[in-house]
């Protein structure tokens, strides 16, 4: 752009100094505001360096971790191979040479939104942390995924069941005086009584009062969690699951009929189990880090 002449002449061709103080000061001022405009439409901040906005081809950075501090996802190999990097349990390790910074156009609308959105402004090596709520990330847990259990039951010390339910539910084939380990809280069940000309089988669970059992999957795989007999009656079991807060969304499990789960929620008398994908329903949290620009 050509600069603008320091000295203003007059219609009879006299120099105007006064005037010329005046234009200068207007000049200058056009200046300023055309530059920062500019910047404003590129990008570049007020030292000069380019700052992302919509549109812009960059490479990006991540974590991705829930409010409990397990990683859900990265694009960075130092995490991922980190041990002490506490992964979520839906976490799946890839090769080394695929964890490489994400490539994105910024308004393309391929990630989260609020995601998305935070690269605007961010300028090369800049990182920046986000939380999403369930709705901005990948929605809240549809009734129909979420099932509610008292977290003191009484359960039946007997159950009738027909042939069929007896197998889905032990995984064997029923037999009088048959001893099988309950598939939810692992203490033994006995076949009292067997009529398969009926089809009828009664069972009774054979727990210690007292005691405590490891329920709802394999401890050895980091699933389930304690539960106390707290009475043994004639006709029925009082248990209380030995779960606390800390617990939410930290803890998985596998039910009677083998359907995974994740623990959702508490509250003072329930239990709710997420069947669901582990990031539905779930705060996320992002640290994000702008790489550098692709064009």
């Amino acid at each position: 752009m050509r600069k603008p002449s320091s000295i203003v002449i007059d219609r009879r061709g006299v120099e105007a100094p006064v005037a010329v103080t005046a234009t200068v000061l207007v000049v200058c001022l056009l200046i300023v505001a055309g530059i920062a405009l500019a910047d404003s439409l590129s990008g570049d901040a007020d030292d000069g360096v380019r700052t992302a906005v919509n549109g812009d081809p960059v490479a990006v950075n991540f974590i991705g971790t829930y409010d409990n501090g397990m990683v859900f996802d990265t694009s960075l190999w130092s995490v991922a191979n980190d041990d002490k990097a506490t992964k979520s349990f839906t976490f799946e390790k890839r090769q080394q040479s695929q964890y490489t910074p994400m490539e994105i156009e910024i308004g393309e609308q391929r990630l989260l939104p609020k995601f998305e959105s935070a690269l605007i402004g961010m300028a090369p090596g800049e990182t920046k942390t986000i939380a999403l709520t369930p709705e901005e990330g990948y929605g809240s847990v549809p009734d129909s995924k979420l099932k509610a259990h008292d977290r003191v039951e009484e359960l039946p010390l007997r159950q009738t069941m027909n042939l069929t339910g007896f197998e889905d539910f032990f995984g064997e084939a029923a037999a009088k005086g048959l001893v099988v380990a309950h598939p939810v809280y692992g203490w033994d069940v006995i076949v009292e009584t067997y009529n398969p000309s009926v089809d009828e089988i009664v069972v009774r669970n054979q727990p210690v009062e007292g005691m405590e059992y490891w329920s709802y999957g394999d401890r050895e795989a980091s699933e389930g969690w304690k539960v106390k007999v707290n009475a043994l009656g004639s006709e029925s079991i009082t248990i209380e699951n030995l779960i606390s807060a800390s617990m939410v969304n930290s803890v998985k499990g596998i039910d009677a009929y083998g359907e995974k789960f994740f623990l959702h929620a508490l509250d003072d008398e329930k239990m709710y189990f997420k069947y669901s994908e582990e990031r539905v329903g779930q705060n996320l949290n992002f640290e994000i880090t702008l790489v550098e620009f692709l064009d």
